[in-house]
């Protein structure tokens, strides 16, 4: 089979490699569509410090199961499934734990089948615990973001405010119903949301894209008391946390991550769930693809994140 091999930042390679051999419990699946991870891109441009290289990565993939391993109940060769994957995606076949995949309807794009960040983003809310008509306001809307946007709105939330540097992302954002989306460079979105609230601030502030800045808006536009989740994935250098404020203003602290694969799947078939209900949206997520012989234009495309880019997908 053919598959992507990370020799180092920057440098992709595609070998031959032999077809996984499965055990008990297992599922041999072929490949039909695998995400690009953020925390993948790390990878690509050398951000992630300390990692050994080469690394055989790709772990959002979706399929067709084509073996199944003594033990496993419940599949059989044809079923179309999503897989919360630890890696080894980018490639024609790959092998997985059966309890770690979900079986999709027929008429489910593979493509926008992606359980993993669909199951990293449900956790996410479902973590946040959002009451009937609470606000919420997500800082960094991208991907990720986008998809937590309307699992806070099928959770029953009143109303989502979106923030993101990119006016794609916002208009995108307004139809997948959000009440609102703000440009932080062109509005002080700390008191806009403030007025939008009367004047108290949102009752649940998500910061979701990994940095110092969108961590201190978040802070700043959630009311006391309210709740305050770090969903985005934080690499490099330590962040600065003002907990004197974050104390006073006496916030609940909610880690959006989860690690443990039972969780993990949970998430991952409420999320396809709400997929398949039509309650989650993801074909305008989903704007770019990729033949695997062009990964590296694929992570390229994923790190300029460039106006009209949200996520890219190597499809098979």
């Amino acid at each position: 089979m053919k598959a992507a091999i990370l020799q180092a930042p920057g440098k992709f390679t595609i070998e031959d490699r032999d077809v996984p051999r499965i055990g008990p419990g297992e599922l041999l699946v072929k490949t039909a569509a695998c995400g690009i991870c953020t925390s993948e891109v790390d990878f690509w441009t050398g951000k992630a410090k300390g990692l050994e290289y080469p690394r055989f990565i790709g772990h959002e993939p979706a399929g067709t199961v084509v073996e199944v391993g003594p033990g496993v109940t419940g599949f059989a060769p044809g079923d179309r499934v999503s897989v919360w994957s630890e890696g080894k995606g980018y490639a024609e076949y790959f092998a997985t734990n059966a309890d770690y995949a979900a079986k999709l309807k027929e008429a489910t794009p593979f493509d926008q089948a992606l359980g993993e960040p669909i199951a990293c983003a449900t956790n996410g809310v479902l973590k946040a615990n959002p009451q009937l008509g609470d606000t919420v306001c997500i800082v960094g809307c991208g991907f990720m973001g986008l998809i937590m946007l309307q699992v806070f709105l099928a959770r029953g939330t009143g109303s989502v405010i979106a923030v993101d540097t990119r006016e794609s992302i916002r208009r995108l954002a307004l139809k997948l119903g959000a009440a609102h989306a703000l440009d932080p460079r062109a509005t002080d979105v700390a008191a806009a949301v403030k007025d939008l609230t009367a004047g108290r601030g949102v009752d649940i502030g998500v910061e979701a894209a990994g940095i110092q800045q969108t961590l201190d808006l978040a802070a700043n536009v959630t009311r006391m008391e309210g709740k305050l989740e770090v969903f985005g994935f934080h690499q490099g250098e330590p962040r600065a946390v003002p907990w004197g404020y974050w104390n006073w203003m006496a916030f609940e602290i909610v880690n959006g991550h989860v690690r443990s694969a039972r969780t993990y799947v949970s998430g991952m078939k409420t999320g396809l769930a709400l997929l398949e209900s039509g309650k989650l949206v993801m074909e305008p997520l989903v704007t770019h693809r990729f033949a695997l012989r062009d990964i590296g234009a694929a992570f390229d495309a994923a790190t300029s994140k460039q106006e009209g880019f949200v996520k890219g997908v190597v499809v098979f």
